[in-house]
């Protein structure tokens, strides 16, 4: 795979400065009300990953909006990755320039998780989401035209939907038109000499003005593209059945909050500042995006945008009912196993009751043996007929009495 392929195929550069996050230092002292160790301020947090046990650096940058201000861009780092040693001697508000792709990854927010088992008795980790990443290739300082800059992000891929036209959260004059773009491509082995690639799709999340002379050419489903754009970063508001609950949760304790402090005017408008933090903080979530400036269409025709309207409401409806038969396969795979289960349950009982019994015989035969001791055997010689009789075993336990002769 040539350079040039690779640079418009995914590939990113982001220059920003370096931030401070806050992490629990273990030999701080520790928290007087929680117990916990105390938070510091630090540059760089490093860790394990839990169950495959590989080390992780964590650092963020504050990067520059296209629209202006700045949002913080978290990154994980490899401790192979070449420039890395830059960190060890890099300050706070240092400028740096990171170099890498983008990669689409499945993360869980762990605050929306419960003590709950799923179908499969499996533990809850909280709620999944997808987050757009940043794939590390090369820790840089960036040379004096980039010292200004932010970030650049260079794709090539495939329409996968029409667009969603919004509003910019804080702009509301710009209109947007958001859409998936996927993103397939070849990445090198890093080991030398070996002339394989590994293949990787990423779904990456792009948005449009909708005045943009080259808009037209993003709005059509399955028109293959090349991007030139920046990254950006918004608050979206979050759905789903362990959001809401959380909300329910959150409103329910604050109800009686409220109640409690009726009479205190000062505490009850602190408590509420804390309160609509607290359920901000859970209802909306970061959303990192690739804000498009330059669109070159490669295959495929343009498309109005109004005309995207029925294919959006149509698309839409393929959505649900494909979400609506996957809940059925699920609601019936789900009935299917608990009936399996109930099945195995009752055979199981059965097969322990029998058991059960087999053993109580057992034991009655070791007691009757175990009562009588064995004499030596007689020879056998043929019954008086007459000394013959029945004998009758009652049920109740009592001794065996004879019954009328033969």
């Amino acid at each position: 795979m040539t350079t040039e392929n690779a640079i418009f195929t995914n590939h990113v550069v982001v220059v920003g400065m370096l931030d401070t996050i806050m992490v629990r230092d273990r030999n701080a002292k520790r928290d007087k009300q929680s117990g916990r160790p105390m938070l510091i301020e630090t540059t760089r947090k490093e860790g394990r990953t839990r169950g495959v046990g590989g080390r992780w650096e964590n650092m963020t940058l504050q990067v520059g909006s296209p629209y202006g201000g700045m949002f913080a861009l978290p990154i994980e780092l490899s401790p192979d990755v070449p420039g890395i040693e830059l960190l060890d001697s890099a300050a706070a508000e240092t400028m740096l320039a990171i170099e890498g792709s983008l990669q689409l990854r499945q993360t869980f927010d762990g605050r929306f998780a419960t003590d709950r088992l799923d179908a499969r008795n499996r533990s809850d980790r909280g709620r999944p989401t997808r987050e757009l990443q940043l794939r590390v290739s090369l820790v840089r300082e960036p040379n004096t035209d980039e010292r200004r800059a932010s970030s650049v992000v260079w794709l090539e891929g495939v329409v996968a939907e029409p667009p969603q036209v919004s509003r910019h959260p804080d702009l509301p004059a710009i209109q947007l038109a958001g859409t998936i773009l996927k993103v397939a491509f070849a990445r090198p082995l890093d080991f030398p000499g070996v002339a394989a690639t590994i293949d990787e799709i990423v779904d990456v999340n792009v948005a449009i003005p909708t005045s943009h002379r080259t808009a037209e050419s993003l709005f059509q489903a399955g028109n293959r593209v090349r991007l030139i754009g920046q990254l950006d970063c918004r608050m979206e508001f979050q759905g789903g059945a362990s959001v809401a609950q959380k909300l329910a949760e959150i409103d329910a304790e604050w109800a009686t909050r409220k109640a409690e402090l009726v009479g205190n005017p000062s505490e009850l408008r602190r408590a509420e500042g804390a309160y609509v933090r607290l359920r901000q903080r859970f209802e909306a979530a970061p959303r990192r995006y690739v804000l498009v400036g330059h669109v070159e269409l490669i295959d495929g025709a343009p498309i109005a945008l109004a005309d995207t309207f029925e294919q959006r409401r149509e698309f839409v409806r393929g959505q649900r009912a494909l979400r609506d038969e996957r809940r059925r396969r699920v609601a019936a795979d789900q009935a299917r196993r608990t009936g399996t289960a109930s099945q195995h349950a009752g055979e199981g009982a059965n097969v322990a009751e029998s058991v059960q019994v087999m053993a109580e015989a057992t034991d009655r035969i070791d007691v009757v043996v175990a009562g009588h001791p064995s004499r030596p055997r007689r020879r056998s010689e043929a019954p008086d007929p007459a000394a013959l009789a029945i004998v009758a075993v009652p049920s109740n336990g009592t001794d065996a009495v004879p019954t009328d002769s033969i």
